[in-house]
């Protein structure tokens, strides 16, 4: 049994560094795409039509969604932390579990939704309303494929407590 969750932690990084991956040529498709767009309509009068639909549509999801369970093992998000240096660290070890119980709630809610959502894009074939059309279910994938990689940190963060190395000030 332990040779098997060491393989299924081994995937999982493994899938979490692809994704960083893509999230971060989204940033320089991002980048690109809007200086070519910029030089485009500025010196040639030509901007890039659906621009902006796929920076927003695509680009930002993918930006996003995929970097989400990295920027959570590196202990990277926000966190509000005015009142914690005044609370008992008993309290805070029964606390943080319940905090993260519901942060996965919610993601969990969001990859739930999000699968429904993909699954219904593309049985329909739903498109952007852009002058391109392109197909909106694989942003819905990646925003699903986010939300449950960072469901698999937060439930990894929550049997595993010290997984997590956040910075208290």
């Amino acid at each position: 049994m332990k040779k098997f969750f060491a393989y299924l932690g081994k995937a999982v990084d493994l899938l979490e560094k692809a994704c960083m991956t893509g999230s971060v040529l989204s940033v320089i498709s991002m980048m690109l795409l809007v200086t070519a767009d910029v030089t485009g309509r500025k010196f040639f009068r030509h901007p890039i039509p659906g621009s902006v639909e796929i920076n927003e549509e695509y680009l930002m999801v993918t930006l996003v969604y995929l970097a989400m369970s990295y920027v959570y093992v590196q202990g990277g998000h926000v966190r509000v932390t005015l009142f914690r240096r005044f609370l008992p660290p008993s309290f805070l070890r029964a606390i943080d579990p319940c905090l993260n119980a519901l942060g996965l709630l919610l993601f969990a809610l969001i990859a739930f939704y999000g699968w429904q959502k993909a699954l219904k894009a593309w049985r329909f074939g739903e498109t952007t309303s852009c002058i391109l059309g392109y197909p909106l279910a694989p942003a819905y994938f990646l925003l699903t494929l986010g939300a449950a990689l960072l469901c698999v940190r937060i439930a990894e963060s929550v049997l595993r407590p010290g997984k997590i190395k956040w910075e208290e000030h």
